[in-house]
């Protein structure tokens, strides 16, 4: 087991003071309680204890707690380095009490720290790690680092002890970047972090970390930095066990009786002792190593007759007693305010399922004026769509009218093309037979004037004359057909564009042959020839395919 070395504080700072009456006298009270610390420091205890006692009775009658608390907190300090754990308990535990009644965390956790140490010396390691623990804890809560690193330490070195392994380095990995400017702790904490590596059997990370800082510790003293520290002797003996681990004796035993010279308590004895005992039980040196075995048992007997048992167990007692009370206060005022948490929840629920309702009937309400506006809006919008169809159905049907009134009338102005031209050819045959027939009149023929005039009516009827005053009306009428036409089939003649302008007008075979001076079979001929010429299909009609175009 190792030589445990805690951190302990021994002076809290004094608050500014309000009353003027009270400056001198509270005043010199802070200043016997530094001049006892200073004592303590000095290991004049019994001085520093009358200066504490005398600064402590001063703040009692009036009533100023904190100078109070602070006097008997070192008092109790006094007693513990003097190895009275039972009197340093005794203080400890009338510091713990002003703290809880009348202080306020950073009071409360400075004493569960030191009880915590004396916790540590007594190996009441379970104890130990609770208060140490309920320190830290207070530390967190108000965030001050320099105290989280501190007490992280005290609860890492427990843990070490218990094997707690893994739960102890965590704390030292936490601790480290809160102490770089407290050079002591630092080292503390750097050698637990040795012998967390040693008890990890990792031999090697242990001793270079042990010898990288011997150099720089100092023998056991009262440090500035408000701590005492048993730690050259620590290492010395944490050194000889690596050695011891190793099977280099003889090194073990140089280190060992190093930590023995140095020793000047009791108390840094019996871890001494016991190391020598092992390193001479394994060189086989047994008288030696029941010697040290003898010096071992009569060390912890001084050290039980030194420790005023009696009175820590007693003390011990009232303390836990005292604790659990309070446990028990701060139980029932986190009940307290559990309940009254749970009142204003309940209060607040109520309050939001209400809101909640009246969003929710006035959604809905808004969701059936939006639902009702919707359907007015497709009804609206479906009226409109039925005014928009029947008004285009009515657009489509004056189309379509318009396009009947203009096919027809197209129609009716082709029919009488058809009739003029028909007419046309018609008077045309009339005057070529009757011009025949005055032709072979021999009265005639001998009639020179008649004969002449006979010859213009000639000139004057001629067959294509009726033809070119057709085309320009069909044309007018029935823009663009022929172009069209002639475009798609380049190769038709004039004739069977003449035939297909007759088709198109949708003539029959008689009317077409009386235009063209041929048979109704002779025109069918036809008709089947230029429909070939054109390849128009068999299933459409040659007057059909023509309109198409």
């Amino acid at each position: 087991m190792f030589y445990k070395h805690f951190i302990f504080f021994i002076l809290l700072l004094t608050p500014h003071l309000n009353l003027e009456a009270q400056i001198e006298t509270q005043a010199n009270v802070v200043k016997r309680i530094e001049h006892g610390v200073k004592l303590l420091a000095e290991k004049q205890y019994v001085k520093s204890i009358e200066e504490l006692v005398l600064a402590k009775e001063i703040a009692t009658t009036h009533q100023w707690h904190l100078q109070r608390f602070n006097a008997i907190l070192n008092i109790g300090t006094n007693y513990y380095l003097m190895m009275d754990y039972g009197e340093a308990f005794h203080y400890y535990f009338q510091a713990y009490e002003i703290a809880i009644e009348h202080l306020e965390k950073p009071q409360q956790m400075a004493v569960f720290n030191n009880i915590g140490a004396l916790y540590g010396e007594e190996k009441d390691l379970l104890n130990s790690k609770e208060a140490f623990l309920n320190a830290y804890n207070l530390a967190k809560e108000i965030d001050d680092k320099e105290r989280i690193g501190s007490y992280g330490i005290n609860l890492a070195i427990v843990l070490n002890e218990l094997g707690e392994l893994d739960s102890a380095k965590y704390y030292i990995e936490e601790a480290l970047p809160y102490l770089v400017d407290s050079h002591n702790v630092l080292l503390l904490a750097k050698l637990t972090k040795a012998e967390n590596f040693f008890l990890r059997n990792q031999f090697a990370k242990s001793k270079q970390i042990a010898l990288e800082i011997l150099p720089l510790i100092k023998s056991a003293s009262l440090l500035k930095a408000k701590m005492t520290v048993k730690d050259k002797i620590s290492v010395l003996l944490l050194l000889a066990k690596i050695y011891i681990k190793e099977n280099e004796l003889d090194t073990a035993r140089t280190y060992a009786l190093v930590a023995r010279a140095n020793e000047n308590k009791i108390e840094s004895r019996v871890d001494t002792y016991n190391c020598l005992a092992d390193i001479f039980l394994q060189s086989n040196e047994y008288q030696k190593a029941m010697a040290y075995k003898d010096s071992v048992i009569m060390a912890k007997d001084t050290l039980h007759s030194i420790k005023n048992t009696a009175l820590y167990k007693s003390e011990k007692v009232k303390f836990q007693i005292k604790n659990y009370k309070q446990k028990l206060l701060q139980s029932k005022e986190e009940l307290d305010n559990e309940k009254y948490f749970f009142y204003k929840l309940i209060l607040a629920i109520t309050i939001f399922m209400g809101f909640l309702i009246w969003i929710y009937k006035n959604n809905s309400l808004k969701h059936k004026q939006r639902k009702k506006i919707v359907e007015l809006e497709l009804s609206k919008e479906k009226s409109e769509h039925l005014l928009a169809e029947k008004q285009h159905r009515e657009h489509e049907t004056l189309v379509l009218l318009e396009k009947e009134r203009l096919k027809n009338e197209l129609d009716s102005k082709n029919r009488d093309l058809t009739a003029k031209t028909m007419y046309i050819a018609s008077k045309n045959e009339l005057l070529e037979e009757v011009i025949q027939s005055l032709s072979t009149n021999s009265q005639i023929i001998t009639n020179s004037e008649l004969k002449k005039q006979i010859s213009q009516l000639k000139n004057h009827v001629r067959k294509d004359t009726y033809w070119d005053s057709f085309t320009a009306h069909f044309e007018e009428l029935n823009r663009g057909f022929l172009d069209r036409l002639m475009k798609k089939h380049p190769n038709l003649t004039a004739n069977d564009i003449r035939f297909l302008t007759f088709n198109y007008m949708n003539l029959s075979n008689k009317e077409m042959g009386s235009l063209l001076n041929i048979t109704p079979q002779s025109c069918r001929k036809r008709k089947e020839r230029i429909s070939k010429k054109m390849d128009v299909p068999e299933t459409i009609s040659l007057h059909a395919y023509l309109s198409s175009i």
